[in-house]
């Protein structure tokens, strides 16, 4: 059995029970602050970029980069949340289409302006993650450019 542990007020040890979530930006918040809790293939490290990113006639919940320049859409959707799972899919499906065909200078000026903030680029912001490792900038750049092909 796996279960998270914590103390109580006594310092005694007993696990965790499971708590929900009342709200989608609460685990927004979660996953732009440790986007290496997400149970993804391999070990990718993810930069958020930005939160409430528009993409086309919607917004994403989170976007992200991986430190190959590979882009991730995040959505989150609470257990409680009416939307069948197709409907999700469908929906990151349309996000990833609006962001095909862009070009790297397209989606710094025309997507991530606002979110970008003092780094100025996705590469800045990946730099200034102190989570991320040393990245090339050369292969960085044709990583994004193969995500958005």
């Amino acid at each position: 059995m796996t279960a998270i542990w914590g103390t109580d007020p006594n310092g005694r040890w007993s696990p965790l029970a499971p708590t929900a979530y009342l709200a989608e930006a609460e685990l927004h918040d979660l996953v732009r602050d440790a986007p290496q809790m997400l149970p993804l293939a391999g070990t990718p490290q993810l930069t958020v970029l930005g939160r409430e990113v528009r993409l086309g006639s919607g917004y994403a919940d989170l976007l992200a980069v991986e430190s190959t320049g590979r882009l991730v859409v995040i959505e989150v959707k609470l257990s409680t949340n009416a939307e069948s799972r197709r409907a999700v899919v469908a929906q990151v499906l349309s996000y990833a289409g609006y962001l095909q065909g862009l070009d790297h200078a397209q989606l710094e000026s025309q997507i991530l302006r606002e979110h970008l903030g003092a780094s100025g680029s996705v590469l800045g912001a990946v730099q200034a993650d102190e989570r991320q490792d040393v990245v090339d900038p050369e292969a960085f750049h044709d990583g994004i450019s193969r995500s958005l092909a």
